[in-house]
């Protein structure tokens, strides 16, 4: 087995916590359309669905604001809600470039930085990114997103194409994130090899599914390798 050189990241729910703004807009979001007796959990868990079947049936690229527009529009309409979406998906748009990293993160993030070259692969739009990524510390000339590379993960290309641009082998290379279809199977179909973050303390996938690495947190990451 290949000796690893790099290790690629996801962001949100990785390195850097989403807590509670998507939610907080959400509850905003039916309040404008005085619908307060919907819960935001479930109105943002079917959102959060949708934008993964938009994403999923894209044939080419689209940005999170033309997206979450997309995704809002339609949830109005399914929840019979009167007001024009165009007027309130900024409430969600407004919740990004805004997030705090998880504690352990930057500490880890900088002794890793000395035994490994360390990139970040996220399906996000790139400004808000970078600005979650300097507010925590986080810093590397490797920074791909999906609206980078004009490509979202689980698509093979989103990982190779960051593999030509770091100059290695699938093999040299590890993949760390929370989602085990993005961050999981998304890189071992090219591979790669995978460590799932299970901060919720999630039930193991069965074994043909199974990342290489299960840490709950990035302490534990650092302390694998």
């Amino acid at each position: 087995m290949s000796r690893i050189k790099a290790i690629v990241f996801d962001v949100y729910g990785t390195l850097v916590s989403t807590g509670t703004g998507s939610l907080d807009a959400a509850a905003e979001i039916l309040r404008r359309n005085g619908r307060e007796d919907l819960s935001p959990a479930l109105f943002y868990r079917r959102w959060k669905a949708l934008h993964r079947e938009h994403i999923d049936g894209l044939a080419g690229f689209q940005t999170e604001a033309v997206l979450f527009e997309r995704d809002l529009r339609q949830l109005y309409a399914e929840y019979g809600l009167s007001r024009d979406p165009r007027e309130d998906v900024g409430l969600m748009l407004d919740t990004l470039g805004r997030r705090q990293a998880f504690p352990e993160a930057p500490a880890v993030w900088r002794a890793l930085s000395g035994r490994y070259r360390l990139a970040i692969g996220s399906t996000s739009d790139t400004a808000p990114l970078l600005a979650d990524l300097a507010r925590a510390g986080i810093e590397t000339p490797y920074v791909f997103t999906s609206e980078s590379m004009r490509v979202y993960k689980p698509r093979p290309a989103f990982y190779q194409t960051i593999l030509r641009a770091l100059g290695l082998a699938a093999g040299e290379a590890l993949f760390v994130g929370d989602s085990l279809g993005d961050d999981v199977a998304g890189p071992k179909s090219v591979g790669m090899r995978a460590c799932w973050v299970n901060r919720k303390g999630q039930a193991l996938p069965p074994a043909g599914e199974a990342p290489d690495y299960m840490v709950e947190d990035l302490n534990e990451l650092e302390r694998l390798l």
